[in-house]
């Protein structure tokens, strides 16, 4: 009897499991995406009207472009050379590299070697006589390095999923109350700065533990990616919309002297859905961009790996880069129903 009870009570402990994780799913499944409010607000407009809906285009991925081959580097330091230096920090810093962990080692760390060889290798040759081979191969390495400091850095943008997955597709839109803006922030300024002191040659100035601590957040909270992704998403959706209103003829809806009910109807589910709800997401977005965008700028654009596409959302002062393309698509959609209510002689509040 005792085990027959025991296999009741955990049968139902199971049971209650397995609807608590049940639960959890329809509760996630019921987390629209801000995208859901657009169409839900056309399809408003549309149904009222008795009006075909405009369906928004879809969106085309983006992509970086491969960086261009490095010149070969001849220059190699034999046993007996790699002994004479034991002394030196280098030394361990290039039998590291030499060994199986040093060659798998992702675009971000092979970044991190060549700073690391830049900064120890003029306390090596400190140590040196200019005159001896060694010196002049550890001086040639040195400066082979610095020149091509900057192509480590942009096939890091490249190859590390980190950042290249800023441009790509995703399903997933930023949230009302996303979290990882601010440590978004502060990763991007850390590489932000990294890319000025290259290319001021600033190079023993170079935080190399602050490319992996950056690229840590990045992966954390996959910020960039979602708020390119919604944002790009809102201007079509704003489009979509905008072009769809502009079908409609103003006289029809509010004929002069006559019942105009149907306007009244559509200023209701313009207030409710995008004055209440889309606005203010796509003034959050604005936010994000305006402070993100530069940054965006300062790692990518003009670069030998960025295509056309991408330069132009990120170019500044341009009509076509992202920020400005949010702010007059909503513009547009705003200055339809601007004339709306002038024509209507409706009240908007």
């Amino acid at each position: 009897m005792k085990h027959s009870i025991k296999a009741s009570i955990f049968s139902n402990d199971t049971a209650l499991v397995a609807l608590l994780i049940l639960f959890s799913f329809l509760l996630v499944g019921c987390n629209k995406a801000p995208s859901d409010t657009n169409k839900t607000y056309v399809e408003r407009l549309s149904s009222t009207l008795d009006v075909a809906a405009i369906e928004p285009n879809l969106l085309k991925q983006l992509s970086l472009l491969p960086p261009s081959p490095l010149e070969k580097n001849n220059i190699t330091l034999s046993i007996v050379e790699l002994a004479g230096i034991s002394h030196c920090k280098l030394n361990v810093l290039i039998s590291e590299h030499n060994n199986q962990l040093g060659k798998t080692a992702s675009a971000a760390g092979k970044f991190k070697y060549q700073i690391h060889f830049i900064q120890s290798a003029q306390i090596c040759l400190n140590s040196l006589d200019k005159n001896s081979p060694i010196f002049s191969k550890i001086q040639k390495a040195k400066t082979y390095k610095q020149t091509h400091l900057m192509h480590y850095f942009n096939t890091m943008l490249f190859k590390e999923r980190e950042l290249n997955q800023t441009w790509q597709l995703t399903s997933t839109e930023l949230n009302k109350e996303p979290a990882g803006y601010s440590d978004t922030l502060h990763a991007l300024k850390q590489l932000v700065t990294i890319k000025e002191q290259i290319s001021t040659q600033q190079f023993n100035s170079i935080n190399a533990n602050a490319i992996f601590s950056a690229l840590e957040q990045l992966n954390k909270y996959q910020f960039n990616q979602a708020l390119i992704q919604s944002a790009r998403m809102q201007v079509v959706l704003n489009n979509s919309a905008t072009d769809f209103v502009k079908t409609l003829d103003l006289n029809d809806l509010c004929p002069v002297g006559k019942n105009n009910k149907k306007a009244k109807i559509i200023s209701n589910v313009f207030q409710k859905f995008y004055l209440k709800d889309i606005q203010p997401y796509q003034a959050q977005l604005t936010g994000y961009l305006e402070k993100l965008q530069p940054l965006y700028k300062e790692l990518w654009f003009g670069q030998s790996i960025t295509s056309e596409s991408i330069n132009n959302l990120i170019k500044p002062k341009s009509n076509t880069n992202l920020l400005n393309l949010l702010k007059s698509s909503a513009k547009n959609h705003v200055i339809w129903w601007q004339r709306f209510y002038k024509t209507c002689e409706i009240s908007p509040i």
